[in-house]
């Protein structure tokens, strides 16, 4: 596969790795006593090893998985042992919205989480909550590193956050499901719709939806008990949360992006790494951003699609007239950027237009280049249309 190098990698290794410090890790080593390396100090210059200490949130049977483990793995294997990477349990050390406080207090190393838990944070990652802004999951990843690494806000937030974004993808295009087919946005109107995500729930209650909150593993029962008529999600929630044993039609209204993970990596932590070790660390995050991630994001989304479509309870899964998406996206679009930039500016971005405009380009700039991977949730309605 073609993997994009940045011109900007420099600073983005430096707003990337800047993510994690946790439970007194990063041991440092002669590499000449390290079994793994078998002494060999030629590896890189100086010979020493360094184990980080790895929080996390992802659940190892979700998409999000295989690109944290491919990041982790690979800074391993190209480093011949001299990276070691402690991996703890989900949610084990860290709880899924104390993960950031983690990497910057320096209790983890690495950490990845959801970053709309600590706005505070990052006041340049809500714009990824903002639906209809982006859905092409190759070019948001690309956008969102390069916009966060080279917009002069975005570099001092995270300089002053003591945290570096290593990168941040979404955990997968808005889909809907339901009782009935929901293929419009007169549909969504008076039906009792589970969302998350601040925006994206904006967005659904101005098309009449009244919106349920509801935890994820609320939501099969919510359903059972009448509390929900249908849900907004990723493919996680037909597949690996069961709601396709209870909603039979689903489909993909066109929102798009609406929340992102990111991996985040203690800064000082980072800028410590020797310069043979950085470089590899860099090396493999340009890798990741450039085509790597999603690549194994897609694979495992097209594993979730198996189950879907093999299940004999769903009826249908569509896509959206692009006309209805279109209606929708007019509607709404507009006033949730616009609170958005109220929000950011109150969050700490000192400049939200230029901030969203720096994106905006970024991201067509992206989105222009040939498809470096198959969207899997087309792929998915495809391969419906054809059953």
């Amino acid at each position: 596969m073609k993997t994009t190098r940045y011109p900007l990698l420099a600073a983005l290794a430096g707003a990337a790795l800047t993510l994690a410090a946790c439970g007194g890790g990063g041991i440092v080593t002669d590499g000449g006593n390290d079994p793994t390396t078998g002494g060999d100090s030629t590896v890189a210059a100086g010979g020493e090893s360094v184990e980080l200490n790895m929080v996390t949130m992802v659940q190892p049977h979700t998409p999000n998985a295989p690109v944290q483990n491919w990041f982790l793995d690979q800074i391993e294997e190209r480093s011949k042992g001299r990276i070691k990477v402690k991996r703890t349990e989900p949610d084990s050390i860290c709880k899924p919205a104390e993960v950031a406080e983690c990497v910057r207090d320096g209790r983890a190393d690495i950490g990845i989480s959801i970053s709309d838990y600590t706005p505070q944070l990052f006041p340049t990652m809500s714009i990824a909550t903002i639906p209809f802004m982006a859905d092409n999951s190759q070019a948001f990843m690309e956008a969102i590193a390069q916009v966060n690494s080279e917009n002069e806000d975005a570099k001092a937030a995270w300089e002053k956050s003591g945290i570096h974004l290593v990168a941040a993808w979404h955990p997968g295009l808005v889909i809907v499901g339901g009782k009935e087919p929901i293929t419009s946005v007169a549909d969504l109107s008076g039906k009792r719709v589970r969302v998350t995500g601040a925006y994206l729930q904006k967005a659904f209650e101005m098309a009449g939806a009244n919106v349920i909150a509801l935890p994820a593993n609320e939501t099969y029962e919510g359903i059972e008990r009448g509390l929900a008529d249908a849900v907004s999600w990723t493919m996680d929630g037909p597949v690996d949360y069961k709601l396709m044993e209870q909603l039979f039609d689903w489909s993909m209204p066109g929102a798009g992006v609406y929340t992102t993970f990111a991996m985040w990596m203690n800064q000082e932590k980072y800028q410590g790494l020797p310069d043979d070790l950085k470089k590899i660390v860099d090396e493999v995050q340009a890798d990741l951003i450039g085509g790597e991630g999603m690549k194994a994001f897609n694979k495992a989304t097209e594993s979730q699609c198996d189950t879907l479509y093999n299940f004999e309870g769903v009826k249908s899964f569509t896509k959206w007239d692009e006309a209805e998406t279109a209606k929708w996206k007019d509607q709404v679009l507009d006033d949730l950027i616009a609170q958005w930039k109220q929000q950011a500016a109150s969050d700490g971005l000192a400049d939200p237009d230029k901030f969203l405009a720096d994106y905006q380009a970024a991201y067509k700039a992206a989105a222009a280049k040939p498809d470096l991977v198959e969207d899997p949730i087309n792929k998915c309605i495809e391969r419906f249309a054809n059953r």
